[in-house]
């Protein structure tokens, strides 16, 4: 039986060998070749410099440098620079003295570059064909700064003459050098590669218009009821005298999101900007007759009190009000500020004190009916508001109020006008820029919520209006009174 067993296990693993034996398949041997091809990277550094050889205290040379990204690749730039003065004996020299700045670098471009742990960063990612902006602008020889030199004094035949000269090692007959070291690398990897925390965003910011459209209530303003909408609303009007059919988007009830900063002694610091209000976002007729769509902002609070015109006659053109806020009010404002300001056209139509809805009234300040000899509009920077600004910032149930019905207030608790629905309500006389044609010398305010008509050379208070540039763009904030929008040009 053990013999018998053993045969049978062999016979088993022979049957085994054979079927494997004789086992037949397909079979095939391919190469696959995969190719990676890499974008393109480039860089382009452009700049604007001539060195001059005769610097003196208090000269200014241009010195600018742009990058632009000439490859296929999204990056990100940063520069650093360092600074070196060698005297004329080749010695070297501090740079500064007795606190003075020898060379002043004038930056450029606060809002695209920003300083961080010994390097200027270009804020955005630089996408193939963009250029950044310049983060400098010139150099300046500071003319605070004194030079080292000793003086004698000879007498001769009555003659006192001083000599001064220079120890020769101080900053005249001395070399400056500035070396500018740019840096850009991938954009997904600035944060390895440079080691940094500095945040590069992904896009610039876009204009102020369009971002605003983009939280704009999309509801008809006929099914507005909430005195508490923040957002804009549209308005469709028909063509007037000197205008085409036109939509606006504009911000109505008392509690609107549309606080902004302007104005600013510091762009860098908010604490030191002025608040001010969106009215809203309109097609305009810029001083090329192009339309052009802009943002139009009010200053909140100024407490500030004027004739219309000190002699009389109600003629914007000529006007004392006109006269100051182009030229003293505006060179007031900061280099930013004035900068973010387009030359619009401001229409100057005869407004009737007893105008029955806000829509005619939007219609008259557009007409070309004026009083006897004036012009029917004016292109410039700063106004005043329109009478129609306030009346459609009425908003609850606006059928039956302002925006339909002239708003008669006795005083400012009258429910038939709501004033508290109104965030640019004027309980207080203000100016209005629209004429009156019963009188030369009659000119136009609100007064508690109500358009009527005032002697020119009255006093009352101003609230300073324009058109912003379509390139102004919005940076940061919410529009809430403690967070207002943060503006860039």
């Amino acid at each position: 039986m053990k013999n018998k067993k053993t045969i049978i296990i062999l016979f088993l693993i022979a049957i085994i060998c054979i079927v494997g034996i004789t086992i037949a398949y397909f079979a095939n041997s391919t190469d696959v070749e995969n190719i990676f091809t890499t974008k393109e990277y480039g860089t382009e550094y452009t700049e604007s410099f001539v060195s001059p050889d005769n610097w003196l205290p208090g000269d200014t040379t241009e010195k600018t440098i742009i990058v632009e990204n000439t490859g296929e690749v999204d990056e990100a730039v940063r520069i650093s620079i360092s600074q070196e003065w060698l005297s004329h004996n080749g010695d070297s020299l501090d740079l500064s003295k007795n606190g003075v700045t020898v060379a002043v670098l004038n930056l450029a471009n606060k809002k695209d570059w920003k300083y961080d742990n010994g390097y200027y960063y270009y804020k955005y990612k630089l996408a193939p064909g963009e250029v950044t902006s310049s983060f400098l602008e010139s150099v300046t020889f500071n003319p605070d700064i004194e030079l080292d030199d000793t003086c004698t004094e000879t007498v001769n035949n009555g003659t006192r003459t001083i000599t001064c000269n220079s120890s020769g090692n101080d900053y005249d007959n001395a070399t400056y050098t500035l070396t500018i070291t740019i840096e850009t690398v991938q954009y997904n990897k600035y944060a390895s590669a440079w080691n940094t925390s500095f945040e590069i965003a992904s896009e610039k910011p876009k204009p102020a218009t369009d971002t605003l459209l983009t939280v704009m209530n999309n509801d008809t303003i006929n099914n507005y009821t909430d005195g508490n909408i923040h957002e804009m609303f549209t308005f469709s009007h028909s063509s007037t005298a000197q205008t085409e059919a036109l939509t606006d988007y504009r911000y109505i009830g008392n509690d609107p999101y549309n606080y902004v900063y302007y104005n600013c002694t510091d762009d860098e610091e908010l604490s030191t900007c002025e608040k001010w209000r969106i009215i809203g976002i309109f097609n305009v007729e810029n001083e090329n007759g192009e339309i052009v769509q802009r943002m139009k902002i009010v200053r909140d609070n100024l407490s500030l009190n004027m004739a219309w015109n000190s002699a009389y006659a109600n003629d914007w053109n000529t006007s004392s009000l006109k006269t100051y806020l182009n030229g003293d009010y505006y060179n007031s404002l900061s280099e930013t500020a004035q900068n973010m300001i387009g030359t619009t056209k401001y229409y100057l139509g005869v407004v009737d004190a007893s105008v029955s809805s806000t829509e005619v009234l939007y219609n008259d300040e557009r007409s070309t009916t004026t009083f006897s000899g004036r012009d029917a509009y004016w292109i410039g920077k700063i106004a005043i508001i329109y009478p129609s600004d306030q009346y459609f910032t009425y908003s609850n149930n606006v059928s039956n109020t302002c925006y339909e019905l002239n708003c008669f207030c006795a005083n400012a608790t009258d429910p038939n006008c709501e004033p508290l629905k109104s965030w640019i309500y004027l309980y207080n006389d203000t100016w209005v820029l629209n004429y009156y044609n019963n009188a030369w010398n009659t000119c136009l305010q609100f007064h508690i919520g109500d358009v009527k008509n005032a002697n020119c050379s009255w006093s009352a208070a101003i609230k300073p209006t324009f058109y912003l540039k379509e390139n102004v763009k919005l940076i940061s904030g919410t529009g809430k009174v403690n967070d207002p929008y943060v503006l860039s040009n």
